[in-house]
């Protein structure tokens, strides 16, 4: 395969969304950026760059924003090695990626869930501790500051 540049550790490679249930491709960053930690830190900022040499993703801590974003001017050839890269090789980007869509889910007992929930050690069901201990999930939303899109000139 293609050699990423990227933080980030390659989880799964295969991003086509008929392999492995949908699962597509992903990849790990540090425990930092996700979860507590993260909230513990204030939040992040993400920037995604969608270009057809292939997507990019990086996560910024709230004290370390480059001041482009903050200037509303972003240029992310000034901001490093990106967390995650997708480079287009037999994708091409612009064909199959068009139209998205953000979603935001907090699937509390969904196949990630399913997968380890048996070997946690955790008594009952994971439908049993969310329908029966709702003060569990009071920290489990979601905050957005805003969603700002900008294209090359």
């Amino acid at each position: 395969g293609v050699k990423r540049k990227q933080t980030g550790e390659t989880d799964r490679e295969n991003c086509d969304h008929g392999a492995n249930n949908n699962a597509g491709c992903a990849v790990k960053e540090s425990p930092s950026s996700f979860g507590a930690k993260l909230n513990d830190a204030g939040g992040t900022v993400m920037a995604v760059e969608w270009r057809s040499a292939g997507i990019r993703m990086w996560q910024f801590a709230r004290s370390a924003v480059p001041s482009d974003i903050t200037g509303k001017k972003p240029n992310p050839s000034t901001w490093g090695t990106a967390a995650a890269d997708f480079p287009s090789t037999d994708c091409d980007i612009g064909s199959h990626f068009k139209n998205n869509s953000i979603i935001v889910n907090i699937d509390l007992c969904g196949d990630l869930v399913y997968g380890s929930w048996d070997k946690s050690g955790c008594p009952g069901t994971c439908k049993e501790v969310v329908a029966n201990q709702p003060d569990s999930f009071k920290t489990a939303f979601w905050e957005f500051g805003s969603f700002e899109v900008y294209q090359s000139t």
